[in-house]
């Protein structure tokens, strides 16, 4: 028993159909030493032994692979497309085996998340011709340091919505991914909640990254507290991740499976997560949702490499975003103040880049709210995620027939650039960035003004 217990679970599979497979061969050898003459046998077992080969090496391919933190016993099972309806019937034939089913995904795709009790009910479940492939379940995290001026950095108080006169709101739907939203912060508008956490019953937040999320891309333009790019834009609490900023990759197909059904309401989600490595059940849902018309914004990461091994950032679909420093809301670099990502107006020393990056935004020490009616500094690539997504529902709002490649070219083409000369506000560009890709800076302002002095 204990060898078993360490071998993996298309390697049980394979050793299983081989153990038959020697069993029928050593029937067929007394067989043959009683009754002479018999080759015909000598076939037919052969042919057995490479059907079981066969069958081993279409489950093995059924079984991708996938890096990171692996849950244990935990999978995803993607139907094939034509196969919606076998969904449920598969499900229910795993739990009747001892599984345990935690979501299934109607709009991304055909499919469900499965624990397995063992090996053999996972050979069950690949075995079945309408399933596409099976991946591990993994582990994501919140981006997030503990280490944020940035709406003024991108000129927010000069957009269409006037971020900071008390007055401005935006009419869009930003649904955030992550620890959920505190549900009673009189500074934020949380229109719809629903969590896809196991052991919890609302998406009331836990840990405070989402809520500070949710702050730095929409806190209310009321004179109180903080001021989002995109004023009291309606908020969507999803939460999939827990109050250790923890998820399982699972659980956020299952929030982007409830986006998805909403595509019609949501203009973008942000996506303040991720891990290193290739996840296909988590890009394919995304795809799906991007085509059903959501914008998506991901943070590069906070490990200062390249994103392109990062996911979601990395996926084409969504809008990479790494972070920079700025301290007094200007361009130029003027501040004297240093933190411990950098100099004032360069690029963050935690901020994962690359070519896969498409959008910069401050990212260290933007203040934000928290949990319990209260306010913080906020850094990492989260809050410069943030800052893109209430950019995207700000354009958006004006916008409405946009799609989310249209989105991110505005945006791109609206952001400041290497050529473009500093104006003493925020329209001006960074220094310091480790590669040679030089992403846009965001910016919102409706257009270029000159300080006055």
């Amino acid at each position: 028993m204990r060898f078993w217990k360490n071998v993996s679970p298309i390697s049980s599979i394979l050793m299983a159909m081989l153990l038959s497979y020697c069993i029928l061969t050593s029937i067929s050898q007394i067989s043959l030493f009683h009754v002479e003459g018999q080759r015909f046998e000598i076939v037919t077992f052969q042919d057995k032994k490479d059907k079981i080969i066969d069958e081993a090496h279409n489950l093995a391919k059924k079984l991708r692979g996938v890096q990171g933190e692996k849950i244990p016993n935990d999978y995803i099972v993607i139907m094939k497309e034509d196969f919606l309806s076998s969904v449920h019937s598969l499900a229910d034939k795993a739990k009747s085996e001892g599984a345990t089913v935690e979501h299934i995904f109607d709009h991304v795709y055909p499919g469900f998340t499965v624990k397995v009790p063992n090996d053999e009910v996972l050979q069950t479940i690949m075995q079945n011709p309408n399933v596409d492939y099976v991946q591990p379940d993994v582990k994501v995290k919140a981006f997030a340091q503990s280490l944020p001026s940035g709406v003024n950095r991108i000129d927010g108080d000069l957009s269409s919505t006037k971020s900071g006169d008390g007055s401005g709101s935006v009419n869009a739907d930003i649904a955030i991914l992550d620890t959920g939203i505190d549900l009673n912060h009189p500074d934020l508008n949380v229109y719809k909640q629903v969590t896809f956490v196991p052991g919890t019953s609302n998406a009331n937040d836990d840990d405070g990254h989402g809520t500070a999320v949710a702050g730095v891309a929409a806190a209310k333009d009321n004179s109180q507290g903080v001021v989002g790019v995109a004023p009291g834009a309606r908020l969507w609490a999803i939460k999939v991740l827990d109050n250790n900023g923890m998820g399982s990759s699972s659980d956020i197909i299952k929030g982007i499976d409830y986006v998805t059904e909403h595509a019609d309401e949501i203009d973008v989600v942000n996506l303040s997560f991720g891990a290193v490595g290739k996840n296909d059940a988590l890009h394919n849902a995304i795809i799906r949702s991007v085509e059903a018309g959501v914008t998506y914004a991901a943070a590069a990461g906070n490990e200062g490499m390249d994103a392109s091994s990062v996911f979601p950032a990395s996926y084409p679909e969504v809008i990479a975003v790494s972070a920079i420093v700025d301290i007094d809301g200007k361009c130029g670099g003027i501040s004297s103040i240093a933190t411990t990502a950098g100099k004032d107006d360069t690029f963050a020393s935690f901020s994962n880049y690359g070519p896969v990056v498409d959008l910069a935004a401050p990212g260290v020490l933007v203040k934000t709210t928290t949990n319990g009616d209260s306010y913080m500094s906020f850094s990492g690539t989260s809050a410069a995620t943030a800052h893109v997504s209430g950019a995207v529902a700000l354009y958006k709002s004006e916008h409405s027939g946009e799609s989310p490649s249209e989105i991110l070219n505005a945006l791109k083409s609206l952001g400041s650039n290497q050529n473009s000369q500093c104006d003493g506000n925020g329209h001006g560009y960074f220094s310091g960035d480790p590669d040679d890709n030089a992403e846009p800076l965001l910016y919102t302002a409706s257009s270029y003004s000159t300080p006055d002095n």
